[in-house]
């Protein structure tokens, strides 16, 4: 079975990645860790020297990848990765996908203080996430099951996943 966790930024996706994987005895693959290591440089850099469009080719073609040469896997996704309707598709057709959601505020607590964020080195990154979520909300809203992270435990967290995935397959199995 492959496991995607989507979200914005900052929701828990590597974290709570991390954890549900070792549970299921699953490896993790994180999309922006692959892409950084295929372009040889960090996201903020991307952005810097070729900008979003040519991060998000790269996030669609690292994401098809991944669901092409894995199985039994959890994948913790980038905010952004549901943006691309390529992305949205197979995600829809190849894996069970996780919403991850948190409140503004949490996300903005969770943010602040980050400096690899570049879709947040803005002047108001309260109001440039709100907008962000805004965009994205229908988008998120296509995951199979979502599941607030706002004052959860990680294992809190993946105890929630892990019941919701096994009566996933025991219904219907992507």
């Amino acid at each position: 079975m492959l496991i995607a966790l989507i979200g914005f930024m900052g929701s828990g996706k590597s974290t709570v990645g991390r954890e549900l994987a070792r549970r299921l005895a699953y490896s993790l693959l994180d999309t922006d860790e692959v892409i950084e290591t295929k372009a040889e440089m960090s996201i903020p850099e991307i952005f810097k020297k070729h900008g979003e469009k040519y991060f998000r080719q790269l996030e669609e073609e690292v994401l098809a990848e991944i669901i092409e040469n894995n199985e039994d896997l959890v994948i913790a996704t980038g905010g952004g990765i549901v943006l691309s309707e390529k992305n949205r598709r197979i995600l829809k057709e190849k894996t069970t996908t996780i919403l991850l959601q948190a409140g503004v505020e949490e996300l903005y607590n969770r943010l602040k203080n980050e400096t690899n964020r570049p879709l947040l080195a803005v002047e108001n990154p309260l109001a440039e996430i709100r907008r962000l979520l805004e965009e994205r909300e229908e988008y998120y809203n296509t995951a199979d099951f979502k599941v607030s992270t706002d004052g959860l435990q990680v294992e809190e967290i993946v105890e929630i996943i892990l019941k919701e995935v096994v009566s996933i397959e025991q219904g219907e199995c992507h």
